[in-house]
């Protein structure tokens, strides 16, 4: 037998083992915003490709209760795993056209952090212990020391596992069978291991070890154990966390680092608060809004930023700003921040990068530059606030990542965007539901969801009648590939071809045929067979690279030149007649690294460059060899661009009597590649010098700048105390006062 479940399979049947991500989240079952808390869980193939794995079509309703807990849920789900090593699912492969077995393992659980430390067994996150995957933490004072410090920096070689999980709650179990209340909180707080199942029965223990005892007064303690432990063990259900009986599942170890909740609306949010409560007064937000609606954001793929709008509601940002925030704020911060939250800045720049990627080539040399990458930004948080690290454990949390990737593959793999966005589907059969039973109306809706995707997508199904498995016709298979209203509703997006060297174009209305003669292309075209100065030729508003971007006039783009060197330049123009060609103004990302940021310098070409290296100006191109778009930014710091009127703010259509105003260039020579930018990251390091992308840490002896800051940390907590103390003391004194006026108001009554 090459595998032992083969065993329990006929011959002509397939085995596959799917690999099932379980989601659980809550979430309200109202459109208002009244909250009607929902337990929702939800699975997904891990077996799909990485692009597949973003599709809200991928994404399978599990269940949902108003009552049923995470505990109760997640043992239904144990057993439904556990029963397919026995009893496999039997289905039909539609591209062998063989039966096949199928058999789930449950490989991780993404969530946010509280949910899965409620999976992990864990006490949470303002525990002594706050971490889920080792045993870092210690006392409020203890923390402060130099070796606990120094080790939240780092993935503490003492992890948890699902073993010592499990003995630790049978141990607390035991204590509780036995009346030992107060033990069993000390032992929850000094290793952090806490279940909700677990303390409910806990709970009922001790309860019932009190009333064996009242019953029975002569017993001793280990006779009263015994008759609660029978009792116990005479009760039905799971006493202990049903994740620890997954096969292969360690919860502690098997729930990744989360890119949404952990680096999004967790570092970068912390950046964000601490800037706009410390750091910036109301003039400074009004210019930073004017340098983010002044930034270009061709070559980072986001929406258009709403900069004023940010910076209005700057308290109520959702996850998608932050990562707007997260590739642009270095650029427009200098001069209203000090250097060490720039760096920090920076950091979560250089991070950000590097954890938004799809695919990974030399997983060992990532890490290593992951681990700096992440070194680099907690050190530069350290600067800024020594105390963040402490009280935050997401922070601490950033140092679990690479073992997480290396167990998963890249970190987007495991993000829970899509699981998110699948509430509103799950809130349209909420507000829809009977109301009666909305648990199993839901259930219902999404069954039928289910039969739905499962026919338009070529699935089979088995007719005992005629005993063949049958599947829709061709023109049913054909809906969800031709009609976009099938593609909206069940959240699938088709793969779009890729036709590089396609064009658009503006109508002849407003925009003319013009001569070629009139062109930049004519100016700096070298080509043998010219076209005739006379023809005619229309100017493109976009093209497309090879690699699918789309590109526009001012676009930054990579390209080939005639001998197959990558070159750096900006679109001036795309023409289409005969033929089509590009033209790019030609840039150089230099060798030299900008003093403040470390990322390259991008500047036009000199006349040392034209002459010795013979680095033109403007090349004009064939659409085929432009490769990928980029992200290039004008370097303001050095040029100290200044806000200028731009024009008047328009509000529904029409000019209102309001300026707005946009920075204005000092230069249009000095530039920034920005190696924030997580679209295309991964094919700047595939060209790129490792000089340019390779990080380096911010410390190099960072034991000793650990040292430093936890002494700073101590300090600041002792302030700290020191203030919470003498708020005490006044409140005290306030008190008093208050009595003794009271008393002496109640003896002059008296007296009266």
């Amino acid at each position: 037998m090459p595998n032992p479940l083969r065993a329990k399979v006929a011959d002509d049947e397939d085995l596959v083992v799917v690999m099932a991500d379980i989601f659980q989240d809550d979430t309200s079952g109202n459109v208002s915003k009244q909250w009607d808390k929902h337990l929702v869980t939800c699975v997904r193939n891990g077996n799909l490709p990485g692009r597949l794995l973003q599709q809200e079509f991928n994404v399978k309703f599990v269940s949902s209760s108003q009552h049923a807990t995470c505990a109760e849920q997640f043992a239904a789900i144990r057993d439904m795993l556990k029963s397919t090593e026995d009893d496999p699912i039997r289905c039909y492969n539609v591209h062998t056209k063989k039966k096949t077995a199928v058999v789930l393992r449950a490989p991780g659980l993404p969530g946010d952090n509280p949910q899965q430390s409620e999976e992990s067994s864990h006490i949470g996150c303002n525990g002594n212990h706050p971490c889920r995957k080792c045993e870092w933490g210690g006392t409020t004072i203890e923390k402060t020391s130099e070796q606990v410090y120094h080790n939240c920096h780092l993935p503490v070689d003492v992890k948890r596992t699902a073993q010592q999980t499990r003995e630790r709650l049978q141990d607390q179990l035991a204590l509780a069978a036995r009346g030992d209340a107060k033990t069993i909180k000390e032992r929850q707080t000094s290793t952090g291991t806490k279940d909700k199942l677990t303390q409910y029965w806990i709970d009922r223990v001790l309860a019932e070890f009190a009333r064996l005892r009242d019953a029975n007064p002569g017993l001793d303690v280990d006779a009263l154990a015994e008759l609660t432990q029978t009792w116990l063990d005479n009760q039905p259900g799971d006493k202990i966390n049903p994740l620890l009986d997954i096969t292969g599942l360690d919860p502690s170890q098997d729930t990744p680092v989360e890119l949404l909740h952990t680096v999004l609306l967790g570092v970068v949010k912390y950046i964000w608060h601490f800037l706009n409560t410390k750091q910036w007064s109301d003039t400074d937000r009004a210019l930073l809004a004017i340098r983010l609606q002044s930034t270009d954001v061709s070559g980072l793929t986001i929406p258009p930023i709403r900069a004023f709008y940010l910076v209005q509601y700057r308290n109520s940002l959702i996850g998608k700003h932050f990562k707007t925030l997260m590739q642009t704020l270095a650029f427009v911060v200098h001069d209203i921040c000090t250097p060490e939250q720039f760096r920090l800045i920076k950091a979560a720049g250089d991070l950000g990068a590097r954890l938004w990627i799809p695919e990974i080539d030399d997983m060992e040399l990532y890490l290593a530059d992951l681990k700096t990458a992440i070194a680099n930004l907690l050190d530069a948080f350290d600067a800024v606030d020594p105390l963040r690290i402490l009280v935050k454990i997401k922070l601490h949390l950033l140092a679990h990542l690479p073992d997480d990737i290396r167990r998963f593959g890249p970190a987007i793999r495991f993000a829970t965007e899509i699981f998110e966005s699948c509430n509103a589907i799950f809130r349209a059969c909420s507000v829809r539901s009977n109301r009666l039973s909305p648990s199993r109306d839901i259930a219902t809706k999404f069954a039928a969801i289910e039969r739905v995707r499962h026919m338009l997508c070529g699935g089979c199904w088995y007719e005992p009648k005629r005993k063949i498995w049958v599947q829709a016709g061709q023109a049913v298979l054909a809906l969800l590939h031709e009609e976009p209203v099938f593609q909206r509703h069940l959240g699938w997006v088709p793969p779009k071809p890729i036709n590089a060297g396609q064009t658009r174009l503006a109508s002849e209305r407003k925009q003319p045929s013009v001569a070629w003669s009139t062109t930049r292309a004519a100016s700096y075209s070298k080509a043998n067979d010219q076209p005739a100065a006379d023809s005619l030729w229309r100017l493109a508003r976009t093209i497309v690279a090879q690699n699918g971007d789309i590109l526009r006039p001012n676009s930054w783009v990579y390209a080939l030149d005639a001998a197959g060197s990558h070159i750096l330049g900006r679109v001036a123009e795309i023409l289409v007649g005969s033929e089509t060609v590009v033209t790019i103004e030609q840039f150089l990302c230099t060798e030299q690294l900008h003093e403040d940021f470390g990322w390259p310098v991008v500047r036009r070409p000199r006349g040392e460059d034209i002459t010795r290296n013979g680095v033109e100006s403007f090349v004009v191109l064939k659409p085929n060899v432009l490769q990928f778009m980029c992200s290039v930014q004008h370097d303001c710091s050095r040029g100290r661009c200044k806000p200028t009127v731009s024009g008047r703010l328009r509000q529904e259509r029409e000019e209102t009597t309001k300026e707005v105003s946009l920075i204005r260039h000092a230069d249009d020579e000095h530039f920034i590649l920005n190696m924030a930018g997580l679209h295309n990251f991964v094919e700047l390091r595939r060209i790129l010098p490792a000089s340019f992308t390779t990080l380096k840490p911010l410390h190099e002896d960072r034991r000793g700048f650990h040292n430093e800051t936890a002494a700073k940390a101590k300090q600041l907590r002792m302030t700290n105390r020191e203030k919470a103390a003498e708020k005490r003391r006044i409140k005290a004194a306030e008190k008093k006062r208050l009595a003794e006026a009271a008393a002496v108001e109640a003896q002059a009554e008296d007296f009266n």
